[in-house]
């Protein structure tokens, strides 16, 4: 009797710890999801706005950016060699913000082969088969082309100064403001310039435009950077200028009216919906395919305004 009892007693015992061992392991925190990221470049006001909205939103879940990027936005080798890095450490989900979207590139391929989910940002794959989170850029060309032509009046010649074509952005702007200036007989497009992603375009290239096209007296520049470069000419005195991207020093550019007009990309708006987008694919909860965000048109007359309401 007594044996079956101190049998019962071990029996109840080893129960119990096998018990606590499952409860140990149901309490256990989820693992952290680990997000990939590659920019376009990193060393400009909007990409670091863009990386500040991805870290914020990453500290509010449980999430780890590992970001990355070329030196430059013209760079897609170099960029599709730290999206196959991330791809080979075995991230949860790859965003990238791709610099040729038109090829496809091998990475893709190979995080198809592995299961992990890729997404864009910013600039969206020329496919259109991989999910897309940021402004709707055609609209944005439009609404840049539009404030133009109003404030030259509807009349006379424009100029075009965009990012490279192979990227997304800059290519649906310009079909943007090409479809808004079909719309008003009394002007027309003399030239687009394009190859400027995030750079400045020189003093003697604004030179030889004015000079090659005299009649130009507005242009639409797809890239604030870029822009910022054009105004710091004296050869761009006397153009109206609209652009695009929430930076504070084109945001004092608006405000002493060396720019006429722009539309309010935040990159940190960009940035923190991309991660909370990429934490939703991975557990299951994504609602749409793509995530649209609405883009604010600023003039001189806005600007104070705006920037109460997102410094508060």
């Amino acid at each position: 009797m007594g044996k079956r009892i101190t049998g019962s007693i071990l029996i109840l015992a080893l129960l119990l710890t096998l018990c606590g061992c499952k409860s140990t392991q149901t309490e256990m925190p989820p693992r952290e999801l680990i997000i990939g990221v590659v920019a376009k470049c990193a060393n400009t006001e909007y990409w670091m706005s863009v990386r500040s909205g991805m870290e914020a939103a990453a500290k509010k879940s449980d999430c780890r950016v590992l970001f990355f990027a070329p030196n430059s936005e013209e760079d897609a080798e170099a960029q599709e060699k730290l999206a196959s890095s991330l791809i080979r450490r075995r991230v949860d989900v790859l965003a990238v913000s791709p610099i040729d979207a038109v090829n496809e590139p091998a990475y893709l391929r190979e995080a198809r082969k592995l299961g992990i989910p890729v997404i864009s940002y910013d600039s969206a794959f020329e496919s259109g088969e991989i999910a897309y989170i940021g402004i709707d850029n055609q609209l944005a060309g439009y609404q840049m082309a539009a404030n133009l032509a109003k404030r030259l009046d509807y009349q006379g010649e424009i100029g075009i100064v965009s990012g490279e074509q192979d990227q997304m952005c800059h290519r649906e702007r310009v079909e943007g403001i090409k479809r808004y200036i079909e719309t008003v007989p009394g002007m027309k497009i003399s030239y687009i310039e394009s190859g400027y992603s995030g750079a400045k375009m020189s003093g003697e290239k604004v030179s030889e435009l004015r000079r090659d096209y005299p009649g130009v007296k507005g242009l639409v520049v797809t890239s604030a950077v870029t822009a910022l470069g054009i105004i710091e000419s004296s050869e761009a005195a006397g153009l109206r200028i609209v652009t695009i991207d929430v930076q504070e020093d084109v945001l004092y550019a608006l405000k002493n009216k060396q720019i006429i007009g722009l539309v309010a990309q935040s990159g940190y708006d960009i940035g923190y919906k991309t991660i909370n987008y990429a934490r939703a694919l991975k557990t299951g909860q994504v609602k749409e395919k793509n995530v649209i965000i609405e883009a604010e048109f600023l003039t001189a007359e806005n600007v104070e305004d705006y920037l109460e309401k997102h410094t508060q």
